[in-house]
């Protein structure tokens, strides 16, 4: 029998970036679609590949989904980060930024996606190990840092991320988005009058 070294791998060799190519094609489509009500081969055919490609670069079904997760993640955690970049932006200019965000199309996608994820791994953690722990560590914590450091208080920041996902959902249930923008202009005058 030859060696292991001497074999011919099978099969052509991957493409440099395809697996990213392919992981963000499959956010938008899971995104758009849901979790649950989409198999190995629909995704498949909606990205124009084979459940062959999809199970290469990513195994099954369910590390192929972690994927997407660790993927929304942290485009989440960037976002923030990116928001918070300049100094000189005020707590409530960081608000009303990060919400103009959650009004653009994509974002309301991953934001049913994001929820569906959190609903999911509450029922089965162990479909999505550790994901309950990176969402109340991951962005939420990352805008609660910022918040806190540009309020000095940690309780003030918690109530501020747990104000802001708050009305993240009701704009879910509620897609006309006045009484959430009226909603949302009241806590950014909570903080102008602190100052913060």
């Amino acid at each position: 029998m030859p060696d292991q070294q001497q074999r011919r791998p099978v099969g052509r060799p991957p493409k440099p970036g395809r697996r990213a190519e392919i992981l963000d094609a499959a956010t938008e489509v899971v995104a758009e679609r849901g979790l649950e009500t989409i198999s190995l081969a629909e995704l498949a055919k909606a990205l124009g590949c084979s459940t062959y490609t999809l199970t290469y670069h990513f195994g099954t079904k369910e590390q192929l989904l972690a994927a997407i997760v660790a993927h929304v993640e942290s485009a989440l955690q960037t976002e923030i980060a990116e928001l918070a970049a300049d100094p000189g932006t005020s707590g409530a200019d960081l608000l009303r930024r990060y919400w103009r965000g959650t009004r653009e199309p994509a974002a309301r996608s991953y934001m049913r996606l994001w929820l569906e994820l959190l609903v999911l791994a509450s029922r089965q953690p162990e479909r999505f190990p550790g994901f309950q722990e990176r969402a109340s560590t991951g962005w939420r914590a990352l805008a609660a840092d910022i918040l806190r450091q540009r309020t000095g208080s940690d309780a003030l920041a918690t109530l501020i991320v747990a104000a802001v996902t708050g009305l993240e959902l009701d704009l879910m249930l509620d897609p006309t988005p006045a009484a959430a923008d009226a909603a949302l202009e009241q806590l950014i005058t909570f903080i102008e009058d602190r100052g913060l």
